[in-house]
């Protein structure tokens, strides 16, 4: 199993995504489901992302933790950990959203295998 390129605490690796993190959640939120390949654009991860916040923040972690933070740990190879996961959502929310942003911007994407979207979502398709 690979390790996260980006230490939990290494928020100031990029100071652009932790600025962008602490002040608009919301939209590293929305980037971070959309290069996971939950969503085909990030205004639509960003939206869902601010009503599960603004309504019901326990629901908004539960689905991070159960959506985002493993499809990052799969298309890296990451070891799964479910419970660890739901810590450091719960506990370091703010530095998970920044470490995935980072991974997904720095990591090697995975070859051959990629999502292309298209009005029903995400389509798979390999080269």
């Amino acid at each position: 199993w690979n390790e996260w390129d980006h230490s939990l605490f290494g928020c100031f690796d990029d100071c652009g995504e932790c600025l962008l993190a602490c002040c608009c959640p919301c939209v590293t939120y929305g980037l971070n489901a959309r290069d996971a390949g939950i969503c085909c654009d990030g205004c639509c991860g960003a939206f869902w992302g601010c009503m599960l916040f603004s309504f019901c923040a326990p629901c908004a972690m539960c689905v991070w933790c159960c959506g985002i933070r493993p499809n990052v740990r799969t298309k890296y190879k990451i070891a799964p950990n479910c419970c660890a996961d739901c810590c450091t959502v719960w506990w370091c929310g703010c530095c998970a959203l920044i470490q995935e942003r980072q991974q997904l911007k720095t990591a090697p994407k995975p070859q051959n295998c990629h999502r292309k979207c298209s009005p029903s979502g995400y389509q798979p398709y390999c080269e």
